[in-house]
């Protein structure tokens, strides 16, 4: 992705960097400048909300496991060395576990594409062999399950929440990243492995899906075997997969596919002004009793694949349409306190005094602050005694969005 050094990542006093052989040439991409952002403020209480969330040993405490991607990125503009070199420092242990089954293979992976974003930031190929150490034993373990991880949830919650389609497309993904953003000795080889990850994830689940109301057909991508119907996370997924295999290929084919999807999605369109979306991926264990349902994370991955839509046909209805989403989040704002997230004290012996909460082994002052809710379920906004109530990561991931949002505008993230 496309990003500016922070005000400390390319200070004098840091050591010189191993120059990255061959890097990606630059691509004439988005295909036109997009206008200023409308969201200055929301980006602006985002960036200085960051600063608040909890944080120890390189990870933030109120995450669901998205945060190493957008959070090192975050950090990295914010000017703030310390949690950057520390999440940093937590990404390399991550993707050098061995065993991706037993470990969290959502969080790897996107300490990988928090790694590789640095790496081109930096131009350091210090993590390279890292990442393709890294890469080559995903890659493995992908095509050992003929390119579709379809492993069934007790493997792994991402897969059990989030489908085998997605996290599929998560892994063509990262690949495509390190061919673009790092190119170089590998470049290629990691193209034409996401190549081949869009190819057979096409053929294992595109498929004729009837939409929730059961009114209209479309030809869409299925969460995974176990589940029916229409999902959103999985199509966007694919969205932004075939969006940067354009960019690498030029292969007109594929924005003509993304383009499908996103009118594939369309009957899980709730609103339009602000855009929001049926996210049924969580409404059930949610507790959901109707369709206006929708949450934060599903929504910052259609905003960003909305943007990349935007970026290689220079279609004005994507970006419009992202910022609509944008609108929707800004809606979703509301006070959150270390009380509603951290509600356990085991760890802290079984208990704390009062006005205190149990965060990382220790009782902590209670505090709250502003953030980006995780739902809106039954028309209304997240409560504190939701199942879930507040994600750092899917912040950091607002944030992120927001900042690319800006470059496509010229501006500075």
């Amino acid at each position: 992705m496309l990003l500016v050094c922070g005000a400390l990542a390319c200070s004098s006093s840091e050591p010189r960097p191993t120059p990255i052989p061959n890097p990606a040439p630059e691509l004439s991409f988005p295909r036109k400048a997009a206008p200023a952002s409308r969201h200055d403020a929301l980006y602006g209480a985002l960036l200085q909300e960051a600063r608040g969330l909890s944080f120890s040993e390189g990870d933030w405490l109120e995450d669901y496991g998205d945060a190493p991607w957008y959070g090192i990125v975050a950090s990295d503009h914010m000017g703030d060395s310390r949690r950057r070199d520390e999440a940093l420092a937590r990404a390399r242990r991550l993707v050098a576990e061995k065993d991706l089954l037993k470990g969290d293979i959502q969080e790897m992976t996107m300490s990988a594409l928090g790694l590789i974003e640095r790496v081109s930031t930096t131009k350091d190929a210090g993590d390279l062999a890292l990442l393709d150490d890294f890469l080559d034993r995903l890659d493995r373990l992908a095509s050992a399950f003929g390119w579709y991880l379809d492993l069934g949830g007790d493997v792994s919650w991402a897969l059990r929440t989030y489908g085998p389609t997605s996290i599929s497309a998560l892994i063509g993904l990262v690949n495509a990243q390190y061919g673009l953003l790092i190119g170089g000795a590998r470049g290629q080889e990691r193209l034409d492995f996401a190549v081949e990850m869009d190819q057979r994830i096409t053929e294992r689940a595109l498929a004729s899906i009837r939409d929730w109301q059961g009114q209209r057909t479309v030809m869409a991508y299925r969460f995974g075997k176990e589940r029916e119907g229409l999902f959103l996370y999985p199509n966007v997924a694919m969205i932004a997969l075939k969006a940067r295999l354009h960019r690498l290929t030029r292969e007109d084919r594929y924005v003509k596919e993304a383009v499908a999807l996103h009118d594939a999605i369309q009957p899980l369109r709730i609103s339009d002004s602000p855009a929001r979306y049926y996210s049924p991926y969580s409404a059930a264990e949610m507790g959901a009793r109707t369709r206006d349902y929708s949450t934060l994370s599903s929504h910052n991955y259609l905003a960003l694949s909305l943007l990349l839509l935007f970026e290689v046909t220079g279609e004005d209805r994507f970006l419009e349409e992202s910022d609509r989403v944008l609108d929707a989040l800004e809606k979703m704002r509301g006070r959150w306190c270390l009380s509603h997230v951290h509600t356990s004290a085991r760890a802290c012996g079984g208990t704390c005094p009062d006005r205190r909460v149990c965060v990382k082994n220790t009782c902590s002052d209670d505090r709250c602050q502003e953030g980006v809710l995780h739902h809106v379920i039954d028309g209304r906004l997240a409560l504190p005694e939701d199942p879930s109530f507040f994600c750092a990561g899917c912040n950091l991931q607002t944030l992120y969005v927001l900042g690319y949002r800006r470059t496509l505008a010229k501006q500075a993230w």
